[in-house]
């Protein structure tokens, strides 16, 4: 069986915007009845605080029939997130976002490490030459993002798409990325 999660991050919140823009979609999804205002342990696989199932958490998901879901764990400190629900099939797991040639993954170990460790790191593009910040680089699938802030879904059905899209909303100007998986 396992958990599931399901991931919205906001790609390009930096780590000053990333508390308020948080604090923007939360007070919303508690106004909306989908999560409690609350955050405490023990919703989300791990430690992490996350904010239990409000009243109409039905609101968020495509058919409420398939789940009982768990709690919304936020992030607004610099994260990896992942996902195991891609194809990486024929085109290049990870771009440029300069010049939008690919590049083998194995270039990456070492950014990823230093961005794990302190939140930022850059790699220099093999095809273009250029210096760009790892949380720029555009991966297939969206089956990783380096942000500062994400929103974590455990257990939920299948969120749909106007929701994505409304927590976008929430989010002028920037990319986000939706990253399920199942541990």
């Amino acid at each position: 069986m396992g958990d599931t999660f399901q991931t919205i991050v906001d790609r390009d919140a930096s780590p000053r915007d990333a508390v308020r823009l948080a604090r923007t979609v939360v007070d919303w999804l508690v106004a909306e009845g989908i999560v409690l205002a609350g955050a405490e342990p023990g919703w989300a696989l791990g430690d992490h605080p996350a904010h239990p199932p409000g009243p109409h958490w039905h609101k968020a998901v495509r058919d409420a029939r398939w789940g009982a879901p768990e709690g919304v764990a936020v992030y607004t400190e610099h994260h990896v997130f992942w996902s195991n629900f891609h194809d990486l099939g024929t085109a290049a797991p990870v771009t440029c976002p300069r010049c939008g040639r690919g590049a083998d993954e194995s270039l990456f170990s070492a950014a990823a490490d230093r961005w794990h460790e302190t939140g930022e790191a850059d790699v220099d593009c093999p095809a273009c030459a250029e210096t760009v910040p790892l949380p720029a680089w555009n991966w297939a699938d969206d089956h990783l993002a380096f942000v500062h802030l994400g929103f974590e879904f455990w257990n939920w059905p299948w969120l749909s798409d106007d929701f994505r899209a409304r927590v976008a909303e929430f989010l002028p100007g920037h990319r986000t990325a939706f990253l399920p998986g199942k541990v």
